[in-house]
């Protein structure tokens, strides 16, 4: 197991993994041997041969490892399921949510155009327009806080909350 182990690069392991290893081999070998057994009965043969053998591998691989439906297979039944339509959504079904001035995820700022360079620049200052003068002009905003709505926070109590600084 620590040869196995060496040869597909893992030289970190806990001790108990070579124990499961071992473990796992001999139940996986004793069940393809006894399977072997069986078939060679079967054919009234007096020793299990290396087809016996080929034989419970490929019966015990059938019947523990399941691959995925072949490609058209899935194409059909997905064909199939999407001919049906879907029911119509019912008024009141779904997630509901309070109204917006109650949710966090309204707007909580508000864009003001301004005259002149005083404020942030819409586009980190790459565009540039120009008025009737020939005098380049940019566009540039200030962000205003707004009052939550209701005037209500999160929180509550009287402290000054984030939104009113």
């Amino acid at each position: 197991m620590v040869g196995i182990l060496r040869d597909l690069g893992i030289h970190d392991y806990e001790p108990g993994v070579l124990t499961q290893m071992a473990e796992f081999s001999y139940r996986y070998v004793t069940k393809v041997l006894e399977d072997a057994k069986v078939y060679s009965s079967h054919a009234r043969k007096r020793a299990i041969d290396i087809d016996d053998v080929r034989l419970a591998v490929q019966v015990m691989t059938e019947q523990t490892v399941t691959s995925p439906p072949p490609r058209d297979v899935l194409l059909e039944l997905a064909q199939a399921k999407n001919e049906v339509q879907l029911p119509l959504v019912r008024s009141g079904a779904g997630l509901r949510l309070p109204p917006d001035r109650h949710c966090l995820t309204s707007t909580n700022y508000r864009l003001t155009a301004s005259r002149g360079g005083g404020g942030q620049t819409a586009n980190g200052g790459g565009m540039r327009m120009m008025n009737g003068g020939g005098t380049p002009v940019v566009p540039t905003f200030q962000i205003q806080a707004m009052q939550p709505p209701g005037g209500v926070g999160v929180g509550g109590g009287g402290a000054k909350r984030k939104w009113d600084e």
